[in-house]
């Protein structure tokens, strides 16, 4: 008796857990598209607001920066990106020095158990 399968009962129940599976993932995909759905009709609303001030900003005409406001920007570009340090070897690059923490320090080893 230990070696007897009732195939009929495992067979059904596989198949069942496959059909459930399937049918709740293609439930799933259906839930998402409708929020999809959703979130895009709610949307359009806002996308009409926006499109009548952009038009009122596209009819505005567009000023040319004059050269002490191009070099203005890019003087605060360059000291944003250099943020104050010479231009010199240690520029761009990270030093960091530390002392040992407990995850590297010696005297934590294992070989040292006498406490």
């Amino acid at each position: 008796m230990i070696g007897l399968i009732n195939w009929s009962n495992a067979l059904i129940v596989t198949l069942l857990g496959f059909l459930l599976v399937f049918c709740l993932l293609v439930l799933l995909v259906f839930i998402l598209m409708l929020f999809g759905v959703i979130m895009k009709a709610k949307k359009e609303p806002e996308k009409s607001a926006e499109k009548s001030q952009t038009s009122a900003v596209e009819t505005a005409p567009i000023e040319e920066a004059s050269e002490a406001e191009m070099a203005a920007i890019a003087m605060a570009i360059r000291l944003l990106y250099a943020d104050g340090l010479d231009e010199t070897e240690t520029a761009g690059k990270l030093t960091f020095k530390g002392r040992p923490t407990a995850w590297n320090s010696k005297i934590y080893g294992i070989n040292n158990l006498d406490r």
